[in-house]
């Protein structure tokens, strides 16, 4: 599903030469660009917030400080390295940290989980449950969240390829997107045959980190925290940054980290409201790992707006310049929509 949609923003943003939301302002006007902006501010909020609260936590398994402590210096790193650093310099500096949660496909196989119940699990089945149901569609709002594509279409509108390119742009994600699915398969089954199979409950980043126990022992909580701190910092930005974009595009003000802060005043005060403001959400000490499950769950509901613009531009002659995504593809984007919006509906029935 993630590949889907990742295929589709790349086209859009290829052949349009703009951002989502900038696309969503030419084409259906203020309105249906404030619909749009309301959603995605709604989840990058909570999510910046779940995930600064996550790399907290992460410092607060590699340090005696408190996670609490840590909130703030980590959103004014945060606004000082977009100011003053090159985000695809950090990102690759950032990008080995998430190795470590490559540990979970050792331990998955050194806790010898029962492959029968495994391969029983890809065989779908449905809960009338309250925690199931939650489930569901936090695992959806995970995976396809909308600053994933958004950012994707800001990215590849700013490096602006050949519209011929389009194809190879979108097979060259593929590798990436069927790791992340793999490593989280690794986690999900590594959890259950340590922690899920003796009934215990995760409610704090050193609870988690005991499924690594079968490989790494008394490192467990060390290899867990450098794998959470980067995936959060390696978040953090995008949202950041994103959100600004987001704003500006929808009120035309321009920016962008690329500019000087002096010549993009809108901009930056836009993302610096972004991060106070998901550090203040920090302050209603919610536990880490719980925020995460709201934020995705949050994900989850606020997804199927935004998707459903990206699809009906993507098959939108003249915004494409009639070069319009394949048939198969936009029909398959409308049946995730369809699945993600059939998600949210059971979820807000159960609440």
């Amino acid at each position: 599903m993630f590949t889907i949609v990742q295929a589709i923003g790349t086209q859009v943003a290829t052949v349009c030469r703009e951002g989502l939301q900038s696309a969503i302002r030419r084409r259906y006007g203020l309105w249906i660009a404030l619909l749009s902006l309301v959603c995605i501010l709604g989840v990058n909020i909570v999510t910046y917030a779940a995930d600064l609260e996550a790399g907290a936590a992460a410092l607060h398994l590699l340090t005696p400080i408190p996670y609490e402590w840590w909130l703030v210096p980590i959103s004014l790193g945060i606004v000082v390295l977009l100011i003053f650093s090159n985000m695809e310099r950090m990102r690759r500096v950032l990008i080995v940290l998430p190795l470590a949660f490559l540990a979970y496909v050792a331990t998955t196989f050194l806790a010898r989980p029962n492959w029968h119940a495994v391969a029983l699990g890809f065989i779908p089945h449905f809960k009338n449950d309250n925690l199931y149901v939650s489930t569901i569609i936090a695992l959806i709002g995970t995976a396809l969240t909308t600053y994933s594509y958004y950012w994707q279409t800001v990215e590849i509108a700013d490096e602006a390829p050949p519209k011929r390119a389009v194809w190879a742009i979108q097979l060259a994600a593929l590798p990436g997107t069927l790791i992340t699915g793999l490593v989280l398969w690794f986690i999900l089954v590594g959890t259950a045959a340590t922690l899920g199979v003796h009934h215990k409950s995760i409610n704090t980043a050193q609870e988690a980190a005991q499924a690594l126990a079968p490989i790494a022992g008394k490192w467990a909580s060390m290899v867990f925290g450098i794998g959470l701190f980067g995936s959060s910092m390696l978040v953090l930005p995008v949202l950041a940054a994103g959100t600004a974009n987001a704003v500006s595009s929808t009120f035309r003000w321009g920016g962008s980290l690329d500019k000087h802060p002096r010549d993009a005043k809108r901009f930056y005060a836009t993302l610096f409201v972004c991060v106070a403001t998901g550090t203040a959400f920090t302050l209603l000490a919610i536990p880490p790992l719980k925020l995460l499950f709201i934020a995705s769950i949050a994900g989850g509901i606020g997804t199927p707006v935004t998707l459903s613009l990206l699809v009906l531009l993507s098959r939108d002659r003249k915004m494409m310049h009639g070069e319009i995504a394949p048939a198969w593809l936009s029909t398959a984007g409308w049946v995730i929509t369809g699945i993600i919006t059939a998600a949210s509906l059971a979820f807000i029935r159960w609440h």
